[in-house]
């Protein structure tokens, strides 16, 4: 039987699953309830304990927002994050692993109905290219709760730019703006003869559609002189829903009335023009990190051939308006719902593969964090990054230049730290601290001070952060990010 490969996008607001197949063909699989492509990513949970997960979930948004959960992508990286339904404690990995089974049982019905193959197991999953080190573990922990074998994490705007690619293999240096419902990204890469590298990537996993949609909440709410935090749980619900349709509306049309309840129905007309005023900001956010993501490619707008648009939020033409402007050309939209999860699929393919036959193929990517460890310098302490922010994802260094620190040391503790800096080095931030991750060796005799210690630090393709260290012949192995579920071990 001819096998076929599978990605997710695991989306913060919507999520789907493509495949591809040993004719390289790619096809996004709908839901066999809905026939919808994309699923809402949203849980809720009935009065009787039933689990809904997708549309009928979404739907609870207005009816139970107490036991419904909407944009928990968002909370990836919040460790205190927790809701209580019916008893029960839910965090984001649950959460997550609820949608991805979902996207999975859905698909597997629907291919056992018309083709008859094995169940999904293997997957490669996308990420967004800001996510650190909490964010890709809690992902891989959420594939591997819903039953999955993750290959490998991708990001959200390389895996589009793969898509892409698969019909548009010419050399040529691109930018991919992914404006989603709660995340966004940019990234700038190179196609050169059928490979594609990352120049750098940037992003703000706090920011999406669901920003544009809540402005559109506090607009309305001040027309009538009140304010959000005054509406119930279950008036909120309804009217972030409201508010979502209220802004494709706005996409299409030149005005708008969003009607809702609050003491009472209420209805208030906003146009376009409107909308865009108080949504500025929030676009000249994405603007801020489309020029910091040019400066650390080192390329300028004219050096960008083509800009692709990905992401159900670039629909509305004050995206697309703005993108134009500061590009100083049109952007295209690249299949913005369905153009990730597609690309996850041809890296499932690309991982067993090493290529793709009709496509382009992944050379390196970029990683969007610094990791860096405890250590004295010029009479200082400091954190020194052994991975600096936009390093290449796949790397090894190795290390020459520390060495203990006290007379007659016979061993050396190991504090391990992440952060967005791009400089090498920077003062010590309990805040940055990867707890848990490090550790101590020992030679159990007494060496001088500035005995060398030796370094190597090591990244894989899907992020996994290692390092390695060597002193007196005692060795130490310390793993910072463990995004791959095989070597994952998780508990609630």
């Amino acid at each position: 039987m001819a096998k076929s490969f599978y990605g997710i996008d695991l989306g913060t607001t919507y999520s789907c699953i493509a495949t591809i197949d040993s004719d390289e063909i790619v096809t996004v699989i709908p839901h066999p309830l809905t026939n919808e492509l994309t699923v809402p990513s949203a849980v809720s949970v009935d009065d009787d304990g039933t689990i809904l997960v997708g549309r009928a979930a979404k739907n609870q948004l207005g009816n139970k927002p107490e036991n419904t959960v909407v944009f928990i992508k968002r909370e990836m990286s919040n460790k205190d994050f927790k809701r209580t339904i019916q008893g029960h404690d839910y965090d984001p990995v649950e959460i997550s692993s609820l949608i991805l089974k979902e996207l999975v049982d859905g698909a597997n019905k629907k291919r056992a109905d018309e083709e008859g193959l094995d169940p999904i197991y293997d997957v490669v999953i996308t990420v967004p290219a800001y996510f650190g080190n909490i964010e890709r573990e809690r992902t891989a922990a959420a594939g591997k709760m819903a039953g999955l074998n993750v290959l490998q994490l991708i990001n959200e705007p390389t895996a589009a730019a793969l898509s892409y690619g698969k019909k548009n293999k010419s050399n040529k240096t691109i930018m991919v703006y992914d404006l989603g419902g709660g995340t966004f990204d940019v990234s700038i890469m190179k196609i050169q003869n059928g490979i594609m590298n990352t120049l750098a990537s940037h992003g703000d996993h706090h920011l999406g559609g669901a920003d544009w949609d809540r402005a559109i909440v506090d607009f309305a709410l001040s027309k009538i002189g009140a304010k959000y935090d005054q509406l119930d749980a279950r008036e909120q619900g309804m009217m972030m829903l409201a508010a979502e349709e209220t802004k494709k509306t706005l996409s299409s049309q030149e005005k708008a009335t969003l009607q809702f309840v609050y003491k009472g129905i209420q209805t208030v007309d906003i146009t376009r023009d409107e909308f865009e005023q108080i949504t500025f900001a929030l676009l000249d956010r994405t603007m801020t990190i489309v020029d910091e993501a040019l400066d650390m490619a080192k390329v300028t707008p004219n050096d960008i051939e083509e800009v692709l648009l990905v992401g159900g939020s670039t629909f509305m033409p004050m995206v697309k308006g703005a993108v134009e402007e500061k590009m100083g050309k049109q952007p295209k939209m690249a299949d913005p719902n369905l153009a990730v999860a597609k690309g996850a699929a041809l890296t499932a393919m690309q991982s067993e593969k090493g290529y793709i036959g009709s496509g382009i193929t992944l050379g390196t990517d970029k990683g969007s964090r610094a990791y860096g460890m405890f250590a004295y310098r010029d009479n200082k302490e400091m954190i020194i990054n052994l991975i600096m922010r936009n390093d290449d994802l796949e790397i090894h260094k190795e290390f020459d230049s520390f060495s203990t620190r006290y007379p007659d040391q016979t061993g050396v503790e190991f504090h391990f730290y992440e952060s967005e800096t791009t400089e090498e080095a920077i003062d010590v931030d309990p805040s940055l601290e990867l707890e848990g991750k490090g550790g101590e060796i020992s030679w159990g005799h007494k060496v001088p001070a500035g005995t060398p210690i030796k370094i190597i630090v090591e990244r894989d393709k899907s992020g996994r952060v290692r390092v390695f260290a060597e002193c007196q012949g005692a060795k130490g192995e310390f793993e910072l990010v463990t995004p791959g579920v095989n070597t994952l071990s998780f508990s609630k």
